[in-house]
């Protein structure tokens, strides 16, 4: 898979998480838990191997193993797709944040991400959540990850597509990007604005699981 190739595929992604989030929410975090399985199983696989991330048909066949089990458990489970989901969802929101104030240490985006993917994963644990948190998530995640596929599907990028520091220096450019962000935020609002006033547990999309 091409750099470009993984860009479109993040951005559809994400533009479904911000336009139906959570009406779909059980698709979607599959969907969602695909794509974090397939760069966690690319990443590691690039590890062992002393290659570039998605250089190698060894990293795409340890990429689609990750996205395999990461989309299966979430589908399946209801307890490992809101923990995983939403950790993967606060890992996003973090990094995106250290992006947006153009903090090109990657050590500092990996502790913020994991420090906002621990307070979700934790409140995922112990609470079960009402429409209006998922669905200002799911916007947000979504705006960020149509942002950044865009970013890479267009090229902006060299080496490895994740890399914080590249990101930040493409978004610093100019200012169509916070636009393109803020639109797309207003864009997934507006279309599940009739979800904000549900409180209802989403449990229940999942059955018994």
């Amino acid at each position: 898979m091409t750099s470009t190739a993984f860009g479109v595929a993040a951005a559809l992604i994400g533009l479904l998480l911000v336009l139906r989030g959570y009406p779909m929410i059980r698709a979607v975090i599959s969907l969602f838990g695909a794509l974090v399985g397939f760069v966690l199983g690319a990443a590691v696989t690039a590890q062992i191997t002393h290659t570039g991330l998605f250089q190698t048909p060894v990293d795409l066949i340890g990429g689609a193993i990750g996205a395999v089990v990461f989309a299966v458990l979430a589908f399946l489970v209801y307890k490992v797709a809101m923990i995983g989901g939403l950790a993967a969802i606060g890992f996003t929101l973090g990094t995106s944040l250290m992006v947006a104030l153009h903090v090109t240490t990657p050590g500092a985006s990996l502790i913020a991400g994991i420090l906002v993917a621990l307070a979700l994963a934790v409140i995922a644990w112990r609470l079960d959540l009402p429409a209006l948190i998922l669905v200002v998530l799911t916007v947000l995640t979504g705006a960020s990850i149509t942002t950044f596929g865009t970013v890479v599907a267009l090229g902006r990028t060299s080496g490895s597509v994740l890399a914080p520091s590249q990101l930040a220096t493409v978004v610093g450019e100019g200012w169509g990007w916070y636009v393109l962000y803020a639109a797309l935020v207003v864009l997934g609002l507006v279309s599940q604005s009739r979800y904000l006033r549900v409180h209802t547990s989403t449990r229940t999309k999942w059955g018994k699981a």
